[in-house]
């Protein structure tokens, strides 16, 4: 059973709502939670902040790997052994870069359908859908070594972080939906999405922005 949860972040008090359904899922405060890093964070300054977050609901981030520089394929069986795996924030474009050239879609994929909680925040939530390229949407900037704008394909709506309730937010998400065809949620910080089998359920005031004429 798909189990996910995307947020737009992790920092503002509202996302306490989203944090309720995440323990929900998880089924319980002693999980273990492994944390993929979406560049070098070398002084481990957001894998703190993200210890200390989770530390608040006594959950353990308890495994830091990363793709780039200091990448070990020795931490892989540990980290698909965690209850929870963390998608970090950062450019979505150079984060799905390196999950490709780890190879670590499929394994991502199967994780989040039979084994744990796939957890997303901004750019980690971004690349659980069909594409990424709603990254544009928030400002992130493409990296030329990435081909393919794929995601995982967990879900089959687009995401946009970080929405700002301004015409001009406005008019690029409809855009977008329409030249992608497909329904597009976008989150506010303090949203979030939670996805347990069938059931998507918006937590916060996401808004839903539907192709054009569908």
């Amino acid at each position: 059973m798909r189990r996910l949860v995307l947020y737009s972040d992790q920092v503002i008090a509202a996302n306490k709502q989203v944090d309720h359904y995440l323990i929900q899922l998880l089924g319980t405060t002693a999980a273990r939670i492994g944390y993929i890093s979406s560049s070098s964070d070398p002084n481990r300054h957001y894998f703190t902040l993200k210890q200390k977050y989770y530390q608040q609901y006594d959950l353990q981030l308890v495994l830091y790997v990363e793709l780039d520089v200091a990448y070990d394929p020795d931490l892989l069986e540990p980290l698909f052994a965690c209850d929870a795996i963390h998608l970090s924030g950062g450019n979505t474009y150079y984060f799905l870069y390196w999950l490709q050239q780890r190879g670590l879609q499929e394994r991502l994929r199967h994780y989040a359908n039979h084994q744990g909680v796939l957890i997303g925040t901004s750019a980690g939530a971004i690349i659980m859908t069909p594409k990424i390229s709603s990254a544009q949407l928030c400002g992130d900037a493409p990296y030329p070594l990435l081909t393919t704008d794929q995601g995982l394909n967990l879900v089959d709506f687009a995401f946009a972080p970080h929405v700002q309730d301004t015409p001009e937010d406005s008019a690029r998400m409809q855009s977008y939906a329409d030249q992608q065809k497909r329904v597009l949620y976008g989150c506010h910080d303090g949203d979030g999405i939670i996805v347990a089998g069938d059931t998507v359920t918006m937590v916060g005031n996401v808004i839903t922005v539907a192709p054009t004429g569908v």
